[in-house]
């Protein structure tokens, strides 16, 4: 009998690590951004029940997921979060935008290897749902306006109007990946700036290192140089300055979330996380309610069908881009490379040649500036 619970703690323990981290790079996403709409979905079966159902078949093809942050003040079921809270440790209190200012694609593969993550900048030029040319961020925004436009004075309430519109925005951002990487998205996946921020919480504490101290009063961050282990505040100041860090632009700021995000996965699979089973449920339960996914999809059955995620193996990269004049391009059938892993390799930050940065590596701590 005793036997059994072991094995029982064990399989739940697995469980809960394999949601984590998958989830690890949709907390880096919220760190940027909070979206609006429907709550995610919680299920406690692989943590109370006595006889677990069996295994879901393993992936037969990689599996590419789109994990998306909006600019915004609201949490994952509509609400708003405490002020409090937005003046105090979001160091946030701007209008909500509804602006896509964390787009990524995580590659899962089905026969194990790497998990490779990409980042899209988001002033990279995409196509909207009128054909025009805009950036990648206002992608998401444009829908929304246009379908809280066309259902006004439809007699909806505000709830639901906004719901139909971020349904909208959702859809049309999904697309616009598609068009402009070439690459089949097969789920979605949103977190909020306050699910963020809980889940830093739930980790207590994750390991980061700096090249240099730094100080901005724009995201509020104030950190000596060296490796370090950052509290819910100002892990968010980590991933949301853009001041001062190279030459102001996303790039570095991507690079920051990269970062961020393996000293996650070094927190979990070397801090001790990972044996401890009443951490990985906190840390799962503070991002189960924020999550928006598509419709039923649970990334908790996911990640049973994919054990090779506990290994926290895996690569995080920029987009590779192009300037023709002021608008930013991608590097043509640069994401599908990058996610198949055929290439291309990362360049210098020139005008004329590609621009991106050096993959990041999942699970050690990477000093950056």
């Amino acid at each position: 009998m005793e036997v059994g619970r072991r094995r029982k703690r064990a399989r739940r323990r697995v469980a809960l690590l394999a949601s984590a981290l998958t989830a690890v790079a949709v907390v880096t996403a919220g760190a940027l951004s909070v979206p609006h709409g429907i709550p995610g979905q919680r299920t406690d079966a692989l943590l109370v029940a006595d006889s677990p159902p069996p295994p879901p078949p393993p992936l037969t093809s990689d599996v590419t997921i789109l994990l998306v942050g909006l600019d915004s003040t609201v949490d994952g079921q509509g609400r708003p979060a405490p002020a409090e809270l937005v003046h105090g440790d979001l160091h946030a209190g701007l209008p909500d935008r509804d602006t896509a200012d964390t787009v990524m694609l995580v590659r899962i593969p089905a026969g194990g290897g790497e998990v490779r993550q990409l980042s899209l900048p988001r002033d990279l030029l995409a196509t909207d749902l009128q054909n025009q040319k805009v950036p990648l961020n206002s992608v998401f925004s444009t829908a929304v306006a246009a379908e809280r436009k066309r259902l006004s004075g439809q007699g909806l309430s505000a709830e639901e109007l906004n719901r139909r519109a971020r349904e909208a925005g959702r859809g049309a951002l999904y697309r616009a990946v598609e068009h402009l990487t070439g690459v089949r998205v097969d789920h979605y996946m949103e977190l909020s700036m306050i699910g963020f921020y809980r889940a830093a919480q739930a980790l207590g504490g994750v390991p980061v290192c700096l090249n240099h101290a730094v100080e901005d009063s724009w995201s509020g961050i104030d950190l000596p140089a060296g490796r370090q282990e950052l509290n819910p505040a100002q892990a968010l100041a980590f991933v949301r300055q853009r001041h001062g860090v190279g030459d102001g632009s996303d790039l570095g700021r991507t690079v920051r979330a990269q970062a961020f995000l393996a000293g996650v996965v070094a927190k979990l699979r070397d801090g001790g996380a990972l044996a401890d089973p009443a951490k990985l449920k906190a840390l799962y339960d503070a991002l189960a309610d924020e999550l928006v996914t598509d419709q039923g999809w649970s990334p908790a059955d996911f990640a049973r069908q994919v054990p090779a995620l506990a290994s926290g193996r895996g690569t995080a990269s920029t987009l590779p881009t192009t300037y023709e004049g002021n608008r930013l391009r991608a590097v043509p059938d640069a994401a599908r490379q990058i996610l198949d892993g055929t290439g291309p390799s990362s360049s210098p930050a020139v005008s004329s040649a590609p621009q991106s940065s050096a993959p990041v590596r999942l699970g050690g701590v990477p000093c950056v500036d």
